[in-house]
Formats: structure tokens, sequence, C-alpha cells
């Protein structure tokens, strides 16, 4: 009997294929009988295509070098295949290469139409002047957005390359409609899109509880989150005063609201 699965499936067809052929040679050769010869004939036929198809699709799948490096860093982990992935990279917009202190987006200007992922390099997102994180290698730039944000609206933050970088870029919304018909790639890009999102809030959130100041001038080789002290004020005090002084009502990168300071959002443009 075949195993199971693809493979099992495979090797079922080739011996149908072979019993096909060989039984229809026989028809032909032994028994003298055109019907028998016929529809061995066809069968063989029909199995031989049943083969080369699945032939076509356990063929090994490649990517470029960058593409391959991300695969087996952050998907490949995670039980996508191969032919899964090809259907991400598909949806891949482009791969940009950003100079030392070059804007990737600007905050209010750059739409928010992307997914955004870092490759190598790094680069700081900044809002207002103040910087607020670094975001290093297999991180993504705009995973807030990845949740509930409509491609008409745009950045609020701008992220500034450090040093030299390259990034892949997702057109976001032909990547959600391309993994919205495989359950599991859909639950995987949501899994690792929100982690990301987790992890910048937790950032964030550190930063401003010890007390923190950003300043982009004081980024170093080995600076994640840039922090320092202003007049011995906590951090958390600091940054709800700056709000509500400013009357923004809302945090760094739409993570949360201000309860009672604005009317209630549409829950599904809140990211």
């Amino acid at each position: 009997m075949a195993p199971g699965g693809i493979h099992g499936l495979l090797y079922l067809r080739i011996c149908l294929t072979l019993g096909s052929f060989f039984f229809a040679l026989w028809g032909y050769v032994i028994l003298c009988a055109f019907d028998t010869l016929v529809w061995n004939a066809f069968f063989t036929l029909l199995n031989l295509v049943h083969v080369c198809v699945l032939m076509y699709i356990l063929r090994p799948v490649r990517f470029s070098a960058q593409m391959e490096t991300l695969y087996r860093d952050m998907f490949q982990p995670l039980k996508v295949s191969r032919q899964q992935f090809q259907s991400v990279a598909g949806c891949v917009k482009e791969t940009l290469d950003l100079k030392p202190r070059e804007n990737y987006s600007l905050e209010g200007v750059s739409r928010a139409d992307r997914l955004t992922l870092v490759l190598a390099g790094r680069l700081l997102a900044s809002q207002n002047g103040r910087g607020l994180q670094i975001v290093d290698k297999h991180e993504f730039l705009d995973s807030p957005e990845w949740f509930g944000v409509c491609s008409t609206d745009y950045y609020q933050v701008t992220t500034t390359a450090l040093e030299k970088c390259r990034v892949v870029v997702w057109n976001r919304d032909k990547l959600k409609l391309t993994i919205s018909g495989d359950a599991f790639l859909k639950a995987v890009f949501d899994n690792v899109v929100g982690k990301d999102v987790v992890k910048k809030l937790l950032f964030v959130m550190e930063s401003s509880s010890n007390g923190v100041v950003h300043d982009p001038e004081s980024v170093s080789e080995s600076t994640k989150l840039l922090i320092q002290m202003k007049n011995d004020k906590s951090g958390m005090g600091v940054l709800l005063n700056r709000q509500c002084r400013d009357c923004t009502g809302v945090s760094v990168w739409n993570l949360s609201q201000y309860a009672g300071s604005m009317p209630a959002l549409d829950p599904e443009t809140t990211v």
C-alpha cells in the first residue's frame, strides 16, 4: 500500500502508470483485444499526466540568497513549506538599499500601504524629531500598521537609516489577499508580525517607565533604545505631560489611546 501524503500519491500513480502500460501491452500482443489496448492506453496516459503534475508540485523551490536566509531564519522554524513561502516571495514589491541618514518613510507624508522587513542594517524610528527605537535586522518597520490600518492612512513615524541598510517591501494588500486562502500561513504572519508589535510596545513602555527622553544624536553601535534622564522625573510622567500638553490623544505608533480624552474609535482601525 502507498504511504500517506503527496509522496505516497506519487508512488501510487507511478505504479498505476506502469501497471496500465503493461496491461495495454498484454492486450495488444497476447490478447489481441483492441478495446483492452485502448482503455489501458488511456489509463496509462491519464496516470502519466498526474505523475508529471505531482513532480512539478514537488520540484525544488529556490529563492535568492537573501530570501533564502530570511526563509531559513524566520519561516522554516515555523514549519512553513517552501511552496507556501514562494507565494509570499511573489508578493514582494521591491528590495531597497538605503544609505546612512536616508529616510525610508516620513510621518504624515508616506502612505502606510506596505509591510517592510529589515534584511540588513539598522534604522531609527522617530516622531516629531524624538527618537523612539532602533529597528534591527529581521524586524518589521511598520508592523503596527499590519492590523486594521487602511492603505490610505499615513505613517505615524519617520524611519531613517543609521547605516547601510537593505529592506524588503511587500505590497500589504496583495500579501494579505494571497495568504487569506491559507489559514496556516495567515496564522504564521499574524503571529510573527504580532510578536514584533508587542516587542516594540514593550520597548517603548520600558523606556518610558525608566524616565526617557529620546535623542537621535545619542545613537551608538550597541544602542537599542535611546535613553536619557530628564530632571529626575519619572519617564511615564514626562511622556504623559508632554502628550497632554500637545493634546495628541494618541501615543506613539497608534498603539494605545488615553481613555476619556477622545471619542471612541472604530475597533477595526485601532492598532
